[in-house]
């Protein structure tokens, strides 16, 4: 009957600054399938076949590269070590992060908790106790880095990520200086507008991208700032991806932020988008592995905290990695034998060789190789149905890229899981 229906209904605007993060649109075809595995044998033994789909749901170690995930509000500092109560030696988070296989954790803290602004005693107090719980954190194989969603000067929501301890307050009176040094704290900077913070970024080099870009309290971000001094600045790495808002009617998940790459790779600056998680609690109870994607950086070690982190800012400022949802994996992509981040000849004919390794556990469905002419952005899909579960191949795809500016490769099993690359640049 007209007017009713079955089904989840959303506030199509949602609270006016996003749309429902998991929404079926009018007139679409939901893809509500689920998996079946049919086994005679016992059922811990089903079950042990079961989580090899999502190595036990945790992120597989892959030669050459260490993993990274980003953008966690766990507020450890300020509900725990500030609170005046025991600090546990082995917090649970840093158990709940190892089990599932993250190298590295860029913290999002003081996002609502703490005074980014000042008072200034107590913000360089709690940015101390920040730096000081991740350095003893940190291990030869976990890397616990500081990092916070200012949401000042910028526009929306971004975040900042610096290679070593900085301090510095999200405000400044008119008689206080830019830096000053403090006698406790050391260097301490005070920002009070979209300048200072750049050249706050440039001094450090440190590195900010759009967190939850186009959506939430993004919205029109970096769109609105694009022409900004900041945003073609290096220090500005792109955006965070998230597979939000989810539609089943998608044989993939979320093209939100992946459209948003294709888009700043035709403004024609050369950026790059991490996946972040924007989580609040990591505990033992919370499905971790389901919630979250990972950065497959390429990194041989994990640096030392107390060294700096540099190493981890360069690859990610270079696009010398891909993102994953953890079962599908591509550990090696050229485009005439340039790698993501690189430069990349075509010929005249615009005849240009793609390889793609791969590593999956659910059977793929395809690959789609994305390019862009400066204005336009092409998509050429290669069917991949036939392939069978837990494989590895290196594939090889023959594309016509003439007069194209950058190339960029998606892959994705019949789950909807995937992995993607970072662009190359064509010339």
């Amino acid at each position: 009957m007209e007017g009713y229906g079955i089904g989840i209904r959303q506030d199509p605007l949602g609270d006016k600054r996003f749309v429902p993060w998991f929404n079926a649109p009018p007139k679409t075809q939901q893809r509500l399938n689920f998996f079946c595995l049919l086994n005679a044998g016992e059922p811990a033994q089903v079950l042990a076949e079961v989580k090899k789909f999502t190595h036990q749901d945790s992120y597989k170690p892959l030669a050459g590269y260490k993993t990274m995930a980003s953008h966690f509000h766990n507020e450890f500092i300020m509900d725990v070590v500030l609170k005046g109560g025991p600090v546990p030696e082995h917090p649970e988070f840093k158990d709940v992060f190892k089990k599932t296989g993250v190298n590295i954790v860029h913290l999002a803290e003081f996002h609502g908790p703490g005074h980014p602004k000042g008072p200034d005693e107590e913000r360089l107090k709690e940015l101390h106790a920040l730096h000081e719980q991740c350095e003893r954190l940190s291990d030869s194989n976990f890397l616990l880095l500081p990092g916070e969603e200012p949401n000042n000067f910028y526009g929306g929501h971004w975040l900042s990520f610096f290679p070593h301890p900085v301090n510095w307050i999200m405000s400044r009176k008119p008689d206080m200086p830019f830096v000053t040094d403090d006698p406790k704290y050391g260097k301490v900077y005070r920002i009070a507008n979209k300048d200072e913070m750049l050249k706050l970024l440039e001094l450090e080099h440190g590195l900010a991208w759009t967190a939850h870009a186009r959506t939430k309290a993004s919205t029109g971000y970096p769109d609105a700032y694009k022409e900004e001094g900041f945003y073609k600045s290096p220090t500005f790495m792109g955006a965070a991806w998230k597979a939000i808002p989810a539609d089943l009617s998608n044989p993939t998940l979320s093209h939100r932020v992946l459209n948003l790459l294709d888009d700043m790779s035709n403004w024609g600056l050369k950026k790059h988008i991490i996946g972040e998680s924007d989580i609040f609690t990591i505990t033992e109870q919370n499905e971790m592995y389901a919630h979250l994607n990972v950065n497959y950086l390429q990194l041989d070690k994990i640096p030392d905290f107390k060294d700096g982190w540099q190493p981890v800012l360069d690859v990610m400022r270079q696009g010398k990695f891909f993102v994953s949802t953890g079962e599908v994996l591509l550990p090696a992509f050229t485009v005439n034998g340039k790698t993501a981040g690189e430069t990349s000849a075509v010929s005249l004919s615009g005849q240009t060789k793609i390889t793609l390794s791969a590593d999956w556990t659910f059977p793929l469905n395809f690959a789609e190789v994305v390019s862009g002419d400066g204005n336009k952005t092409y998509r050429e899909r290669v069917n991949l149905n036939t392939t069978q579960a837990f494989g590895n191949k290196q594939f090889e795809f023959s594309v016509n890229l003439k007069n194209r500016k950058w190339v960029r490769v998606e892959l994705w099993d019949i789950a909807a899981n995937g992995a993607f690359t970072q662009p190359v640049w064509l010339e």
